[in-house]
């Protein structure tokens, strides 16, 4: 057992709740890294405040280590985003989504309260498996030794299903932010709150999706620095120009019309 895996037993121990299996380690930092912009502080919030749920936009929710149903926690405000992302994917996807498999939502904070898995405002998701036996995986652990095509229809499903998310939050952590996220996509609304997400040149993670999406999905590589330079303004400038959008994410719907966009490539 490595340092990480005993960092993240340790974690689940003194939160009590096994629904963060194998990510608690990896979402206990709330925010989008160092050159980030500072995120509202996490907050706990007891279980019983919560409201449980079994599905999401009538799609039921499986843990992700057993492939069993169960009911998660969530904070009422960041379940109702939720629900109008996962609403959505019956128009980003190559068929109707069946299930969503996630490591969990809520977890007990005891005094740490570092996270906003411990407000009920974070989700990991694993995976969304399809009607026709298909799935679109987070799994990036599994999927990352693939070669060729294969390789390359896991990436572009895996990005165009995080635009979808980074379209509404901002802080949606990949396997680019750190090893911890390979095996999951960590989502939560604590810098964007009940609004839609808004383009922050000093997010990190919001810069590294405009490179992954840039790369994977237009097909206009560039490196997944995660710094907003010239290089990468050059790299996004023909793909915002192609979809009739301002040259700026901070204008009005550029983010968010580079986002669906890229998340409707997930169709294909």
């Amino acid at each position: 057992m490595d340092r990480r895996q005993l960092g993240r037993r340790r974690l689940l121990a003194l939160g009590g709740s096994a629904l963060l299996l194998g990510t608690a380690g990896g979402c206990s930092v709330p925010g989008t890294g160092a050159a980030g912009p500072a995120p509202a502080r996490a907050t706990c919030a007891p279980r019983s405040t919560l409201d449980p749920h079994r599905t999401l936009a009538g799609l039921p929710l499986l843990y992700e280590p057993d492939g069993r149903g169960r009911s998660f926690s969530f904070e009422p405000a960041f379940f109702a985003r939720l629900e109008d992302w996962a609403g959505s994917l019956t128009r980003t996807l190559p068929a109707a989504p069946a299930q969503l498999s996630t490591y969990g939502s809520w977890v007990d904070g005891g005094s740490a309260c570092d996270s906003w898995h411990h407000a009920g405002r974070a989700v990991d998701l694993a995976r969304v498996r399809l009607a026709d036996g298909r799935e679109v995986s987070c799994r990036y652990d599994r999927w990352r030794s693939l070669e060729g095509d294969a390789l390359a229809a896991s990436r572009r499903a895996y990005w165009s299903l995080a635009a979808g998310l980074h379209r509404r939050f901002a802080t949606v952590l990949t396997y680019l932010y750190d090893d911890a996220h390979a095996n999951h996509l960590h989502v939560d609304d604590g810098r964007s709150g009940a609004g839609d997400a808004v383009f922050s040149p000093r997010s990190r993670v919001q810069v590294q999706v405009v490179q992954a999406v840039c790369s994977y999905l237009w097909d206009v590589p560039v490196a997944l620095s995660g710094s907003w330079d010239g290089a990468t303004r050059r790299a996004v400038g023909p793909v915002l120009e192609r979809l009739g959008l301002d040259d700026d994410l901070t204008a009005d719907g550029s983010w968010a019309g580079l986002m669906d966009a890229s998340a409707a490539l997930g169709r294909r």
